[in-house]
């Protein structure tokens, strides 16, 4: 005959009793219950519901009630916590989220296998995970719509996250999980560059590269890549932040506009190779002085178009402008044609034209009448950005020494009008040219920001 079980006593925890959360210790065998804490039958009384945890299950939200059945009808004895997480629809109509934890081990007399069930409100953590998943899925939906590629990046290189673009761009699966190195979805050439770039942001620094992305069957895309580091609070970087923005039609555009700049320089020069033609038959003598003084200013044109084109149209360095004007003194050593300035600072386009031509002609009057026609005469160029009245001033001068007794000429040329007048043409320009008894002084100064670019960069 079998034996017939009793329901096993209640048991006294006055330990649970004083803890927060909902606490039941109760048999598998059956339905008698052998603890409740307070907390758990303050709530049973709340909900209207018998304190077996089982004749809750009607209130439990309808998505979460499989899964809290699968848990209670799991009779298996485990030392495994087991958890999930569900919600209570409350008498006033709104629900509450919950977390049960559910152990379920042999008593110590191998009579009852006795489960305990701890319920922890986490209503207000659910709701902050609620609104910050609203905020990811917002970012999410920002960050898709952008046309640029958009990447988190671990400090290590792996890749976190990437927006839809990005995804798009490296034939990525948006649904990978990523994780994989960011590095290894970019070309070899890439490879390079793009680890210089990573360093440095993982360092702290912002950094950028030029890159590109071909996909099979599709043509190059040209990308440029801008990472910025994200710090945390200590300033330590956490991770980093890459953004790549498609500029293939830009560089297509630059590749166009530079073939077309340059056949405009070809046509440019043949220009001016016909203009010399031309001289030469038209004029009566074409061996004449002025003849060749007239090609060379054709050629000082050309020189300063070069520079112009080579620049892309932006302009041209002060220090390439006056050493291409100054090529015709020949070899020259540098202790008799000094050149001092800041050598990247660099000229608008119509700058460089006005001031190349100045200085074609003061060189060709040195060699022929001032300090380098004879053999200790000395020519010093120099340049600079000036700080006057709260607003920066380019000076440029012109200096001779040690040549012979320079006097001032009785008629005034073509050459002249070069040095003096056709600088003055930029807005706020003067300048000067004054026959010392020891050598010829020019000067040129105009406002820096009608003569060169970004003259505040050095203020």
């Amino acid at each position: 005959m079998g034996q017939t079980q009793t329901a096993p006593p209640d048991i006294s925890c006055p330990a649970f009793d004083l803890l927060p959360d909902l606490i039941c210790m109760e048999p598998v065998s059956n339905t008698g219950a052998m603890h409740f804490n307070t907390a758990w039958k303050q709530q049973a009384a709340s909900l209207g519901v018998p304190l077996a945890f089982s004749e809750w299950l009607p209130l439990i939200a309808p998505a979460d009630q499989v899964e809290i059945t699968r848990i209670l009808r799991d009779t298996t004895p485990s030392d495994q916590l087991r958890s999930t997480s569900f919600r209570i629809l409350n008498p006033d109509g709104h629900t509450r989220w919950f977390l049960l934890r559910l152990v379920q081990r042999p008593a110590t007399s191998d009579e009852h296998t006795v489960r305990l069930l701890i319920l922890t409100d986490i209503h207000e953590q659910k709701r902050h995970e609620e609104a910050l998943l609203q905020k990811a899925d917002i970012r999410d939906r920002m960050l898709n719509v952008s046309v640029g590629c958009i990447k988190e990046i671990a400090k290590d290189g792996t890749l976190v996250h990437m927006n839809t673009a990005g995804c798009e761009a490296l034939g990525v699966d948006s649904t990978s999980g990523f994780g994989m190195r960011w590095l290894g979805l970019l070309p070899p050439e890439a490879h390079v560059p793009g680890g210089e770039a990573l360093k440095d942001a993982a360092e702290g620094q912002n950094a950028r590269f030029m890159g590109v992305s071909q996909l099979p069957g599709q043509p190059v895309r040209h990308w440029d890549n801008m990472l910025t580091p994200l710090l945390n609070p200590d300033q330590s970087v956490e991770a980093i932040l890459c953004v790549s923005r498609d500029v293939t039609i830009q560089r297509e555009h630059e590749q166009r506009i530079a073939l077309l700049l340059n056949e405009l320089n070809h046509r440019s020069k043949n220009m001016l190779a016909i203009f010399q033609a031309l001289i030469r038959r038209t004029v009566p003598d074409p061996t004449a002085p002025f003849v060749k003084v007239l090609e060379e200013r054709i050629t000082s044109i050309a020189r300063s178009q070069d520079l112009l084109i080579h620049g892309e149209w932006t302009g041209a360095t002060v220090h390439d402008v006056v050493t291409s004007q100054t090529a015709v003194a020949g070899d020259f050593p540098a202790t008799r044609l000094r050149i001092e300035g800041d050598p990247e600072l660099q000229f608008v386009p119509d700058t460089a034209d006005h001031i190349g031509l100045a200085i074609y002609e003061l060189t060709t009057n040195v060699i022929k009448y001032g300090a380098l026609s004879n053999d200790t005469g000395t020519v010093t160029v120099s340049w600079g950005l000036h700080d006057e009245e709260d607003r920066p001033v380019f000076r440029m001068c012109w200096k001779e020494t040690g040549g012979p007794t320079v006097a001032r000429p009785e008629r005034r040329g073509f050459g002249s009008i070069v040095i003096e007048h056709n600088p003055r043409s930029i807005p706020g320009a003067s300048s000067s040219c004054a026959h010392e008894p020891d050598g010829t002084v020019w000067t040129f100064s105009a406002p820096a920001e009608n003569v060169v670019r970004c003259p505040s960069r050095l203020f």
